[in-house]
Formats: C-alpha cells, structure tokens, sequence
C-alpha cells in the first residue's frame, strides 16, 4: 500500500467515545478492499477488540501496514481467524503468524478447512528462521509452539477467545467460507466475509450493531449502474447462483432479516463509490443506518449512536478532484474553429484536456449528489438572505433527511461552475451551471435589477477590503461565470446586503490544499494530485503565446505542461491572504510569485491566464479566464482600486490593448502571467454536446431564457508528447543525449537501464512518492 494518507470523507459521527474503550467491542476496519491493488485500500481484514481481547479476522496485503499505523503489534494479538481462503484474505498471514510467533502471549488460529494445512506447511517452511529468531531471546519453536492452538471449523461451532464470545455459520461462496459472530457486554459485531445470499445468516446475525458485509453490486462513479433486482433466490434461500458475491438487493434483504443497527460495506474495487445510487438501491429493503467503510475505520457503541441514515463514504486517492469545466469547443481570439493538433496555434486549450467531467445524482429529495467531488448540495437555492442569516439558517436547515448542511466555501461552489454558459453584457443568454439539476433564476428587472444580478455568495469573506473601505463577501454569478467580491453592508444605508445562497454537506476537506515543494522547480498538491510550476513566467502575455509557453515547457524533467483551465487555476488561491492584509498574493507562500506595479502605481501581484475561454459580448470567443493573485482592480470615480478581491475570477481579450471597462471599471491588462499544470486524470476528450437553459426556472419577473445549445468536438489521442518532443532522432525513443533534463531524472524514467526512455517508460502523470 502507498504510505500517503487515505483520504477519508466522513459525513456523521465516527466519535471518540466517553466509555472506557475496554468496555466496548470495536471492530477496526484494518483493509476494505478486494484482490484488485487499490492503493487507497487494503485487502480484506477486520480487527474486533474488547477487554484484553485482540482478534484478527483475514489478513489481506497491507493488513500489517495498516496494523502498525493503529500501534497494534501482531505479537499482542490473542487470535487469527479466517473467513476463507483467497489469496486477498490471507496473504500476510505468514509474516503475522511469524511476529506471533516471536512474542509472548499465547493466542488461536482459526478457520475453514485446510487452515491446520496452511499453518503447518509455513510453519514447516520457515522453520529455521523461525528458531533462529526466538534463539535470540533463548526459547525455542518446540516450547513455543505450546502456546497457539490450530483449529479447522465448519460452520456451527460456537466458542470464546477471550473475552468475547464467538458462533459461527458457512456462507456460500466458491470455497468454504465461515461467518463470524462477536459477542461482549451486550455488544455485538457480525463479519460475513465474502458470499452469496444465505438464509442462515439472518439468525447468526439477529439484531447485531453491526454485520460488516462483502460489497458486492456496489455502484461506483463512472461504471454503468446495476439495477440490483435479482430477486429469485433472495427470500428462499436458493443458492443455485454462478455469483460469488452478494448484490446490493441481496445485502440489503440480509440486513433487513437479521435486523441489524448497521450495515457496513467492504471489500471494494478500486473507484469512487456512487454514494446516492447506491444507496436508492439499498433502501428498497433496508432503512438503518448504511456505512461505506474505509481503511482504519473504527466502528463501535459511538458510531452506532449515530442519527445519520449514512454514517461514512471512502471517497478517492486524493481529498478532492477538480470537476471538468466542461468546455470541449474549441476556439481561436476570435471564432471558434476546427480542433487543433499539436503545434498549431491554439492548442492546449481547456477543450485540449478533459480531467474529471462533470456528473450528478438527482436524489429526488431536493438534494444532488456531485459523483466526483462528493459534495451533496441543495438543488435550489435559499431566498434571499444577509451573511448572517444565511449562516443561522444552515445551523438549523433539514433536507433529504440530513441536518449537517453548511453554507458553501468559494472553491465549494465554484466546483459548480460550468463554461458552457454564455452571456452578453447584462443580457443572460446560457447559465453557467448545470440547469439539468440546479436551479438558477435571473435577476428581477422588474426591480431594477439587471439579469445577471442573481449571485451566489459563498462563506468565503474577503480579507482585505474592496472599494477602498467595504467589508466584502466573494461569490459566484452563475448568470455570467465569474468570482466576485461583493460589498457585506449596503454603503449608503449600512444595512446587510442580501443575497442567494446554496448550502451544501460533506466532504469537508474540499478546496484544502496540501502542497510539497518537490525542489526541482515544481510543487505537487497532494490534495488534488496536479504539480505546479513554482515559480511563474515572469513576464506577461497574450493567451495565445500563454498556450504556446506551457505546451513547450519542459521542467523537473517532465514536458507534458498545461496551461490550467479555469477551475485548476482557482484552486491554489489561499483566500486567507492578499495584499492588503498579508503584503502577499493570494497563493501559499511555497510558490514564488512575481510582483508588478500596477495601474496605480502600487506594488501589486499579476493576473494569470487560464486555458479556459470566456464566452461574454459580441465576439464571445474573443476573451478567455484569469484569476487575480494580487487585487483585481478597476476604476471607479476616476480611482484606481481594488473591486473585486484577490482571488476574484474575471476575463481579458485574448488579444489588443490595456484599457478598463464595465460598470466597476474592470483594469484590462490583455498581457498576463503564467503558471503551468501538469497531473490529475486528464483524457483526451470525444464530441459530445451539452445544452443548459433557464428555461422551467423563472426569474422573480417571471422571465425564461432558453438555451443556445452548443456542439464540441475535440481531437484524437494525441500520441505520447514526451516521446514526440524529445525525440530528435525519430527512433522513437529518448537518449540521455536528448534528454533535457537532470542526470538522475533520467535514471529513474530509464526502467531497464537501457540508455533510453521508451514510451512505455515515459511520464504520463504526477510524480510518484519518492521523487518528492
């Protein structure tokens, strides 16, 4: 297993607990996943703790790292139990029965038939070593092997380990498998191992706290989904099925029969689980609590107190992934055009590069589940309401059945943001969210408000002040795709500007960023997975020669650069800082960020371009996205000042001249800085369309738009860039001679040690732990 952390997303209660913990029977998920290597999650195996009891039930690969993460020594365990034996539940038991071996306690191996076989074949294989080892604490095997126990079961047996009590029952799968039932102090923890449905285990399992389960039909993000409605052998136990693993309808009627407290899924394939697909199936028969379990996750009387109908979701290898902007049209400064290749001019734009597209769950609650980012967000939006109101109203908010909403960071809900959308001026034409499953009304021109004056504000304040004295709030206009800061307190009246607000729950460590300066020039999130230029191009430029400037970087031995679309760029904004209150940028102080005078005459930071265009006025295509690091200034009263907020999101001409425009004046530089990106998921992408309107969700005037739908076409695998840059010679390979990078780096992409980087051998992705 990758010693990098798994990312855990817990949406309830995983409490320390007031008890004495002795007094609880806990059981730790140790690994949680399937023989596929996840390098998120172990293989299957499960510690049930209690009293001075310690048992061990499977030992999959990374059981043991995962063991010494919770300081559990294999020497203190009091037994080894099997439910079966596959490889991905007993490949450590070697090395674990070893290290019990060699300590002192005296402890049980059970399990299935052939588990006497197993012990006594390693035991015979490793013998030497074994008393070599124990040699050096004077014992010796023969008077070691006094102190465990070897015993194949069945299924039916009942008996203790310990303090807890244990019963069993076999459970169908394509080898015997056991069922196991713990027992403490009126506690009670099922594990089932892998199976089929079987009608005995609803008695093993009566009314238990928890019955930890084989995650089989589980739905994961980006498969198709299974219905889940075999119903033929469910309630009468026919067991004449080719499947080896449960289905969700068939795991769920178990916990229903046996009436249990909790339902705890394991045993996972690699991917990200669809949390609300799954769960409408598995709430056709069962209605407590369901958990997702998770590497290092410690279920007991705590957890079980829990009034969240799903108690924890494992979400991906890093905390969280940036959502694709969903742009895939291709375009010039001025008109949009064919797909380019690689060299043209234009290429690498955002349509160049898909990361993780967009994908939604209507829950039919008046919820949607966001499937990449693991957000749950409310499908409308509030009325209208202060900062303050807002935040009184989510500390009290119910919907679908949860209570743990909050209002919405900024880089929460600009995961929303969709540049598909377009808009002219004032004029809305097409939202810049999806209206498939969000509503998004207009402004109330009625009112005196133009259309695009249906913002969303955010819990993100600004640090510093704009308009040179106002307390601001950053939000997102849906309406005409960009991040605002905008003024808490009305400045004439003083009184709280109202505004709309979406709240979301879960995933709490979204927009979180964890940087590692990777000392060769690049800085990898470990948050998001991309690696980042340090340092900046220095010098400003039009978006066109800021495409060409990323796509033929090479730096920290790697050439496969992008300019970042407009949600990567956002991304890295540290919203705590600016430079009025930090005297910095908004970025974390890890990158090197060069500094400007600015239209006032002011130490200032640039604006940075993005790949992504920005489809706003009479030539839409003519302007792409930037983010500013340092003030995003306009002129207002014939004043230079910051409007908008560092971290602001706005948008430049790709081309032309300096000038300032818009109702706050916004400061048109055209020649803008670059930081390049490289990682994350990144696909070549395929023509699709995408249409979103505001039609069905009238403005408060009433007044509907319908929607341009736009057609997106983007190229063919683009072959391996790295090979095709550096290869000078045209064999198809990379010598040391052509490569432009450190010795070293070579080294490590130069497998076999041949003199040449193959394709095969090239860099596709982030750099992997030890080039950090």
């Amino acid at each position: 297993m990758k010693k990098s952390s798994v990312w855990i997303l817990i949406l309830s209660t995983i409490l320390i607990s007031s008890v004495n913990a002795k007094e609880q029977l806990t059981a730790t998920i140790i690994g949680s996943g399937s023989p596929l290597y996840d390098e998120n999650r172990a293989s299957a195996s499960v510690l049930v703790t209690a009293g001075n009891t310690q048992i061990l039930v499977d030992m999959g690969n990374g059981a043991q790292t995962n063991l010494n993460k919770l300081g559990v020594q294999a020497r203190t365990l009091s037994a080894l139990l099997f439910t079966h034996h596959h490889l991905d539940h007993n490949e450590e038991f070697v090395p674990i029965f070893i290290s019990s071996l060699l300590g002192r306690n005296d402890f049980m191996i059970i399990g299935p038939p052939n588990t006497e076989k197993l012990t006594e074949v390693n035991l015979d294989l490793y013998q030497e070593d074994i008393e070599y080892r124990l040699s050096k604490t004077q014992r010796t095997l023969t008077e070691r092997q006094k102190s465990f126990k070897v015993k194949d079961i069945k299924g039916g047996e009942s008996f203790k380990i310990g303090d807890v009590s244990v019963s069993t029952v076999e459970v169908p799968h394509t080898i015997h498998t056991i069922a196991y039932r713990f027992d403490y102090n009126d506690q009670s923890v099922v594990i089932t191992g892998d199976l089929t449905y079987e009608e005995n285990l609803p008695a093993l399992a009566k009314n238990a706290d928890f019955m930890i389960i084989d995650s089989g039909g589980m739905i994961m993000t980006g498969r198709n989904k299974k219905s889940n409605t075999n119903n033929s052998a469910k309630k009468k136990g026919n067991n004449n099925r080719v499947r080896a693993h449960l289905d969700l309808a068939d795991s769920s009627l178990l916990a229903k029969q046996s009436n249990v407290k909790n339902l705890v899924y394991t045993h996972f394939t690699p991917g990200v689980i669809d949390e609300a697909a799954s769960l409408k199936e598995i709430r056709k028969n069962y209605a407590g609590n369901v958990i997702f379990g998770a590497d290092l996750m410690v279920l007991n009387s705590s957890t079980s107190q829990s009034s969240s109908p799903v108690v924890a979701v494992i979400k991906s290898s890093h905390t969280y992934q940036i959502v694709d902007t969903g742009q895939k049209t291709f375009y010039s400064d001025s008109k949009v055009i064919s797909a380019p290749a690689e060299g043209d001019d234009f290429f690498g734009q955002d349509a160049s590069y898909v990361i993780s597209d967009p994908s939604y769950t209507n829950n039919n609650n008046g919820t949607i589940s966001d499937n990449v980012t693991g957000l749950m967000w409310q499908q409308g939006l509030t009325e209208k309401l202060t900062y303050e109101e807002a935040l009184q109203k989510a500390e009290s908010f119910n919907l679908g059945g949860y209570s743990d909403w909050r209002v919405a960071s900024l880089k929460e809900l600009y995961s929303l943001i969709q540049f598909t959308g377009t808009v002219m001026g004032e004029k809305a034409l097409t939202p810049f969210i999806d209206t498939n499953y969000f509503t998004q009304p207009l402004g109330d021109t009625g009112q005196g408000e133009r259309e695009i004056d249906a913002q969303v504000w955010s819990r993100t304040e600004y640090v510093g002040k704009t308009m040179g004295k106002d307390d601001t709030i950053f939000g997102v206009n849906f309406v005409d795709g960009r991040i605002k800061g905008y003024p808490k307190y009305n400045p004439r009246t003083r009184e709280a500007n109202k505004m709309y607000f979406r709240l979301v729950r879960g995933n709490e460590d979204y927009g979180k960023n964890d940087f590692t300066d990777n000392k060769d020039g690049t800085i990898t999130d470990k948050a998001t997975g991309l690696m980042w230029q340090t340092t900046d191009s220095t010098k400003g430029m039009n978006w066109e020669e800021a495409l060409a400037y990323a796509e033929n970087l090479t730096l920290g031995g790697y050439d496969d650069w992008r300019l970042p679309n407009a949600k990567e760029l956002q991304s890295i904004v540290d919203y705590s800082r600016s430079p009025e209150t930090s005297n910095s940028a908004a970025i974390d102080p890890v990158f090197q960020i060069s500094s400007i005078i600015n239209e006032g005459g002011e130490k200032d930071y640039p604006y940075y371009w993005s790949s992504t265009t920005h489809l706003d006025g009479p030539v839409p295509e003519a302007g792409a996205v930037y983010i500013a690091f340092g003030k995003a200034l306009g002129k207002m009263r014939n004043t230079i000042m910051d409007v908008h907020g560092a971290g602001a999101q706005r948008s430049d001409p790709k081309t032309g001249e300096a000038m300032s425009r818009g109702p706050q004046g916004d400061m048109i530089r055209v020649d803008n800085y670059v930081r390049v990106v490289r990682g994350g998921e990144t696909d070549a992408t395929t023509t699709q369309e995408k249409s979103f309107s505001y039609s069905q969700i009238p403005s408060s005037n009433g007044q509907q738009v319908k929607a341009n739908k736009q057609t997106r076409k983007a190229p063919q695998g683009q072959g391996n860039r790295f090979i095709n840059r550096l290869d000078k010679n045209g064999d198809g390979k990379v010598s040391a001679a052509e490569f432009k990078g450190p010795a070293n780096r070579f080294k490590q992409f130069d497998k076999n040690n041949d003199g040449y980087i193959t394709a095969e051998e090239a860099p596709t992705g982030p750099p992997n732990e030890k080039k950090r």
